[in-house]
This record gives structure tokens, C-alpha cells and sequence, in this order.
């Protein structure tokens, strides 16, 4: 039985045909078009690298699931059958370019719905820096202080407060390059300056807890 042979070869453009959908997420992936980067004849599959018309064009549920579960949006395996030869409407480097504002703007979709919440408080932020004067923007917004809150990461000997101690946080003081926020804290009559990521919210009914929660995530992951 002779080898099967393909009609495309590397490097060659594809449009998928019409009235097709992804298994997985149901969306139409008719008229997609790309560039074919390895071809498995014996299988019938191609692999294609999307060309960057289509990845603006794919849907944001799509792009945020595919990061989530860890596969790669900027590529697609389809059958060879389903698609049909184009002429090419861009270029390597558009693709590249494209690919990297999509990736930036999914920095943290791999945590699933805690990921979505950070994307869209980080949106328009760039450097580190950026991002923390983003969640101090967002925090004064929606914390109520003072609140009640427990120290929940090991702190080093000596230090006054210590992991499970109780705190009341009274409000934001400063930013810090290494320590992410600075809250103004006070044990009995005494007060300090504590990182919030090192604290939780007690108890977690409070309406605070979440979006602390949150920001901990964020500055763990970081």
C-alpha cells in the first residue's frame, strides 16, 4: 500500500472551508485562513499557524479558555481536507506582532475566573510598577476601611506581628517596589506599616475579602 501524499507543502496558505466548527468550543472556524507549519499525511491533518486577520478576529471566550487549559491559540490542527488553498494577506511579522499584544493582554488568563478579574483591573498597564499604582487605584475604590484581617504569610523572627495574629487595617499608605501595598495597620494601640498581600480579610463573608484575596494572587504569580 503506497504512502499517502499531501496536496499542500510547508509553508503553504489555507482558507478552512465553510460551515465548520470547533468541537471544543463550538465556535465557527469557517474562513479562517493561515500558513500551513507541518503536515501529517498519513493522519490527513495539517497544522496551521493563523495569520493575524484571523487572531484579531478570534473571540475573547476562546483565547481566555485556551490559555486557561493550556493550548495555543495562534495555531489550529484541522484535516486537510477541510481547507483549500489562498494567496497569503500578510506577513510573518504581522503575525508576530499580534501574537504579542494577544499574549500580553492574556497574561493571566491561565488562572481562569481570578485571571479575567486581573486582566481587566490591569488593562491598561504595563510596567510592574504600572500594575500596582493600578491595584492601588482599584482597592481605594472598593475597600470599605477600616476591616478586620489576619496575618497569613511567615514573617521573619522577631518581627512584631506575626502569622495569625489579628489586625485592623485602617487604610492605604504607600507603594513599594518589593513589598507590592503598604496598609496602615494597628495591633491594640500600637500601629504599623504591614504588605497587604500578607494579609486576609476576616472574616471571608466580608464584602473586602475578595478583592484582597485577589490582589494576593496577582503578587504571588507576579
Amino acid at each position: 500500500m503506497g504512502r499517502k501524499s499531501s496536496p499542500f507543502k510547508l509553508g503553504d496558505y489555507v482558507r478552512f472551508k465553510e460551515r465548520q466548527k470547533d468541537e471544543e468550543s463550538g465556535i465557527d472556524i469557517g474562513g479562517w485562513q493561515g500558513r500551513i507549519t507541518k503536515i501529517d499525511a498519513e493522519q490527513g491533518m495539517l497544522l496551521v499557524a493563523l495569520d493575524s486577520i484571523t487572531l484579531k478576529g478570534l473571540p475573547r471566550e476562546y483565547l481566555e479558555e485556551s490559555e486557561e487549559e493550556g493550548l495555543d491559540w495562534s495555531e489550529y490542527c484541522i484535516e486537510l481536507n477541510s481547507v483549500e488553498s489562498v494567496q497569503p494577506r500578510d506577513t510573518k511579522r504581522d503575525v508576530e506582532k499580534i501574537v504579542d499584544e494577544l499574549s500580553d493582554s492574556l497574561d493571566w488568563a491561565f488562572l481562569g475566573e481570578e485571571g479575567r478579574e486581573i486582566n481587566a483591573i490591569l488593562a491598561e498597564a504595563e510596567s510592574e510598577y504600572a500594575q500596582m499604582e493600578a491595584w492601588e487605584a482599584h482597592l481605594q475604590k472598593v475597600l470599605k476601611f477600616p476591616f478586620d484581617a489576619e496575618i497569613s504569610e511567615w514573617q521573619k523572627p522577631g518581627s512584631i506581628l506575626q502569622v495569625g495574629q489579628g489586625v485592623r487595617v485602617t487604610g492605604i499608605d504607600d507603594l513599594d517596589e518589593f513589598y507590592g501595598i503598604l496598609v496602615k495597620v494597628k495591633k491594640g494601640r500600637k500601629a504599623y506599616i504591614f504588605p497587604l498581600c500578607d494579609l486576609e480579610v476576616i472574616p471571608k463573608s466580608s464584602p473586602n475579602h475578595d478583592p484582597v484575596q485577589l490582589y494576593a494572587v496577582w503578587f504571588a504569580n507576579r
